[in-house]
């Protein structure tokens, strides 16, 4: 209880201190980041020894710190630390630090190999012949395997966040009692390794794993080895193993410069699209929560709904950055039709759209997504489909709906809603949805504008629907 209670206490003093104006203002300001590690990391420091490098980085970059970190734990303890995270806090964060390894040497693992070697058939040019093969080890006695274990867990379970890998620190002697009496880093430990291999395990990992790798053994500038240095440790007698206060302020400093040279988050955008509009109601609605989050999305409409009622609401849509859209003006069985009505049905919604909006339409989702090259054939819109969690269904639920999308959206998405009179489930759904993607690090941006992070919509008459912008 002690310690959950301490956790929320550091949290709260954190995101305090972190409304404060950091000393370097950069891309990490405000940035959710995980932190997972040993004893160097452990939030319990603070109750019992000294202030910690994250928490100086809240005060340095306005972080916003998830600290995981536990005394005692190797690198095979961090698929369960970011569990946790991921338990606690889902998608959202933006970057997680891993600050690792020096409990591994302590414990003898040995250093192991990053790949098993073999022969394997391969395809050369429409040829098959033998050719020398790896696969990755996971050996979970060997730190290689451990280090590739772990990435593995991060990298599938975190795929679109920054994963930063720190190297242990230099390491002074360790006297916690008779048993656990550690020798300075002059020592190898029982395997035969000294901590400067694990040092550059890690720094290999980097390599093997596609992650960066901040070297604070070498850039923390702390060296335990010279007694000039022991005043930035615990005791210059029994503990040049963990950094004091003064030390860890000095490992955030380096450690922050270091991290201005990476990305916080990775861009990410997706799309709200709305059918079967525009109304009075339901629509006007989703309009009230895009202007309170600040959010803009695309209103494919039937011509047949707009009048003198509606056109005010498209004009609102239109104020606050939305796009009017073609969905057809009866929303009539396209195929059906010759395609002299085709092209009537688009064109008759594209002109009340200009005279509505004063701008046409660039995209046409066909009714009940039916399409074939003649519909293809007499228009020059791009086609739409899109994410579809069939909202238009009242059977489906608000948190069904929910669900569907926070569950399976990624980065260009277009999510195809409906916005047609008395559809609440789904403005009540977009009352989670819109904040928990924002607070993923979702930018939502209008059809066309996610077509540009793209490069350019997609020309006429090729036949293609779209779900994705990229």
């Amino acid at each position: 209880m002690k310690k959950h209670i301490l956790v929320l206490f550091v949290l709260l003093s954190c995101c305090c201190r972190a409304a404060a104006q950091p000393e370097i203002r950069s891309q990490w300001n405000g940035a959710r980041v995980g932190i997972l590690g040993d004893s160097i990391t452990d939030v319990q420091q603070i109750d019992s020894q000294n202030n910690v490098y994250w928490a100086d980085l809240v005060d340095i970059l306005g972080i916003e710190p998830f600290v995981y970190g536990i005394s005692g734990h190797q690198t095979f303890h961090i698929a369960g630390q970011a569990d946790r995270l991921e338990a606690e806090h889902g998608q959202g964060v933006d970057a997680i630090l891993v600050f690792i390894g020096t409990n591994d040497y302590n414990a003898s693992v040995p250093l192991g190999e990053w790949y098993a070697y073999d022969t394997a058939p391969a395809n050369h040019n429409g040829r098959t012949e033998d050719r020398g093969h790896r696969t990755l080890r996971f050996d979970s006695d060997t730190f290689r395997g451990r280090l590739n274990a772990m990435l593995r867990h991060l990298k599938t379970h975190f795929p679109d966040k920054q994963i930063i890998l720190l190297t242990p620190i230099h390491r002074g002697i360790a006297i916690f009692g008779p048993r656990n009496y550690q020798e300075p880093e002059d020592f190898a430990n029982g395997c035969g390794a000294f901590i400067d291999d694990y040092v550059a395990a890690i720094k290999e990992a980097g390599n093997v794993w596609a992650v960066p790798v901040i070297d604070l053994n070498a850039v923390s500038g702390l060296y335990p080895m010279l007694d000039e240095h022991s005043r930035y440790f615990r005791d210059p007698q029994k503990d040049r193993l963990h950094p004091n206060t003064p030390g860890h302020r000095r490992m955030a400093y380096a450690l922050a410069y270091q991290l201005l040279a990476y990305p916080a988050a990775f861009p990410k955008y997706v799309a709200l699209s709305f059918d079967d509009g525009p109304n009075t109601t339901t629509t006007m609605q989703v309009l009230d929560l895009m202007e309170q989050y600040g959010v803009p999305g695309s209103f494919f409409v039937n011509g047949c709904n707009i009048d003198a009622e509606t056109i005010p609401v498209l004009q609102r849509a239109k104020a606050l950055g939305c796009d009017i859209e073609n969905h057809s003006q009866n929303h009539r069985h396209m195929l059906e039709l010759t395609a002299a009505q085709m092209r009537e049905e688009i064109e008759q919604t594209d002109r009340l759209i200009e005279a509505a909006v004063g701008e046409k339409p660039r995209f046409f989702r066909p009714p009940y997504i039916e399409h074939d090259a003649t519909l293809h054939g007499v228009t020059d819109l791009c086609f739409i489909y899109g994410f579809d969690l069939s909202d238009w269904n009242s059977e489906v639920s608000a948190q069904q709906r929910i669900d569907a999308i926070l569950g399976g959206v990624q980065d260009g998405d277009i999510i195809l809603l409906h916005d047609f009179k008395d559809n609440d489930a789904t403005v009540e759904a977009l009352k989670t949805v819109i904040p928990e993607l924002q607070r993923r690090g979702f930018t939502f941006l209008t059809v066309a504008d996610l077509f540009a992070v793209r490069g350019r919509i997609p020309g006429p008459h090729n036949g293609g629907i779209y779900s994705k912008a990229y």
